[in-house]
C-alpha cells in the first residue's frame, strides 16, 4: 500500500493505492474522490469529464456547473433548502451542501489518509480517515463533531457517480421490498410514488426490473430511495460482462437509508449510476425532518459512521458482510 502526492488534471491530488485499488483524492476541492481504478482490469469506475481543466465552483455555487464527476461528500443536505430549527432557522444550505466546494485539511500518517473541514454557516467539524482493511477494501471512517450548544439536524450522502457497462446488475439486501421515487417523472412515477422492488408494473403498463440496469441508448434517468430504513447496510453492482463486482457497505445504525439514481444515457449522455448511502431521505433536510427520516448530532457530541468500497473478481456472491467482504 502506498500514499503519494499526484496530480489530477490541473489540480494537486493525493493517490492512495493497494494491489487491487487505486484511488485519487482532491483535498482542496471537497476531499473529492476524483478517480477509482480497479487495477486488475485497469477499469476507471468513477465518472470522468472530458475537459482538460477541472471545473471549479465557489462556495454556494451550482454543483452541476462544477466538475460533477467522481465521488463528492453531500452535507448537511443535497438539494438547496433552508434550515428550519433554532438557532439557525432561515439559514440557506447551498446546492448539494456545504462541503463539496470547501478546502479540506489533509494529513498522511503511515497507511492512513486523514482529511477534515469546518462548516461555514453551521458550527461543525467533519472528518474522514481512509485506510485499506484489505487490498480489495477501501475503508473510510467519518466523524461529525457538533461545535454548538444546540442539536444539529443533518443529512449526509455519498454522492458516488459510478460508470456502467452493458449487463450490470444492481443487488440490494433480500429484505428490500419497495422504493419511493424522488423524480418528477419516470416509470416509477411522480415524486413520492411507490413501486415494488425489484419488479413492478408502471402506471403505463411497462414491466420493469430495477435490478437490471439498461443500456445508454435507453435515454432515461430517475432517482429513488429504498422505502424506509435499509434492512442491511450494503448495495452492490455485478459487472457480468467483465466478471467483477463493486460493493458499498455501511452501518445501518447510523446510515439507515439508500438512494439510487440510474442514469441510462438520460443526463449528459452518460451511462452511470449514483449509489448514495445516506443519513436522511428525499434529498432535503427539511423534507427528511417532516418524514422523520433524518439524523441529529447532539450538542458538543460526535456522530460516527463508515463506508467500505469493495472491488473484487467474480459475480457469484450473495451478500456483503459488515466488514465489506463478499460472501
Amino acid at each position: 500500500m502506498s500514499i503519494y502526492a499526484s496530480q489530477y488534471k490541473d489540480q494537486p491530488a493525493i493517490t492512495f493505492e493497494s494491489d487491487i485499488i487505486k484511488a485519487q483524492f482532491l483535498p482542496s476541492i471537497g476531499s473529492k474522490m476524483c478517480s477509482l481504478i480497479y487495477k486488475p482490469l485497469q477499469r476507471e469506475l468513477m465518472v470522468q469529464r472530458p475537459n482538460e481543466k477541472y471545473l471549479l465552483q465557489p462556495y454556494d455555487g451550482h454543483y452541476e456547473s462544477a466538475e460533477c464527476s467522481g465521488f463528492d461528500e453531500m452535507f448537511p443536505s443535497i438539494d438547496e433548502c433552508f434550515y428550519e430549527s433554532y438557532p439557525w432557522q432561515g439559514t440557506k444550505i447551498p446546492d448539494h451542501g456545504e462541503v463539496w466546494a470547501l478546502n479540506w485539511d489533509h494529513q498522511i500518517e503511515a497507511n492512513k489518509l486523514s482529511m477534515s473541514t469546518y462548516g461555514v454557516r453551521f458550527p461543525y467539524k467533519l472528518e474522514k480517515v481512509l485506510s485499506f482493511t484489505a487490498p480489495h477494501i477501501l475503508h473510510t471512517k467519518y466523524t461529525l463533531t457538533n461545535l454548538s450548544d444546540f442539536d444539529f439536524d443533518f443529512m449526509w450522502a455519498a454522492h458516488t457517480m459510478i460508470n456502467l457497462e452493458d449487463n450490470v446488475e444492481l443487488v440490494l439486501p433480500p429484505k428490500v421490498e419497495a422504493v419511493n421515487s424522488v423524480s418528477t417523472n419516470g416509470s416509477i412515477g411522480s415524486y413520492g410514488d411507490e413501486a415494488a422492488w425489484p419488479r413492478f408494473t408502471s402506471k403505463s403498463g411497462e414491466q420493469r426490473d430495477l435490478s437490471k440496469l439498461r443500456p445508454k441508448s435507453t435515454k432515461a434517468v430517475e432517482k429513488y430511495f429504498v422505502k424506509g430504513k435499509m434492512p442491511e447496510g450494503w448495495c452492490a453492482l455485478k459487472y457480468h460482462q467483465s466478471n467483477f463486482s463493486m460493493a458499498l457497505s455501511f452501518p445501518v445504525e447510523t446510515v439507515p437509508y439508500l438512494a439510487v439514481l440510474p442514469n441510462e444515457g438520460g443526463w449528459h449522455d452518460i451511462h452511470n449510476i449514483f449509489l448514495e448511502p445516506a443519513t436522511g431521505t428525499f434529498d432535503r433536510i427539511d423534507i427528511a425532518r417532516k418524514r422523520r427520516e433524518y439524523s441529529t448530532v447532539k450538542p458538543h457530541a460526535t456522530y460516527e459512521w463508515h463506508l467500505n468500497i469493495t472491488l473484487s473478481a467474480g459475480t457469484g456472491f450473495q451478500t456483503v458482510e459488515e466488514d465489506g467482504n463478499l460472501s
